[in-house]
């Protein structure tokens, strides 16, 4: 194999290594971001935001973590206390 062959092989086979860890076509993490039981997506500031809403008492909060999809009762009391 002449030194030309050669060099094209490992600059393409630079450039694979390069691109397989470029994330090109996964899909994008968002930091924060939970799934809830039904595959809705939501966020810790909003689990906050509900827990820590005065307007509303402890009974509709865990109502409404439950409307997020959040099925697990002790998961939902720890989130009473964020």
């Amino acid at each position: 194999m002449d030194r030309g062959m050669r060099g094209t092989r490992a600059a393409l086979a630079a450039l694979m290594l390069a691109g397989a860890g470029c994330g090109v076509g996964t899909p994008t993490d968002f930091p924060h971001r939970l799934i809830g039981a039904g595959g809705q997506l939501f966020t810790l500031e909003e689990l906050e935001e509900i827990a820590n809403d005065g307007r509303i008492d402890d009974d509709a909060k865990r109502e409404a973590f439950r409307n997020l999809g959040i099925e697990d009762e002790e998961l939902i009391e720890a989130l009473l206390e964020l």
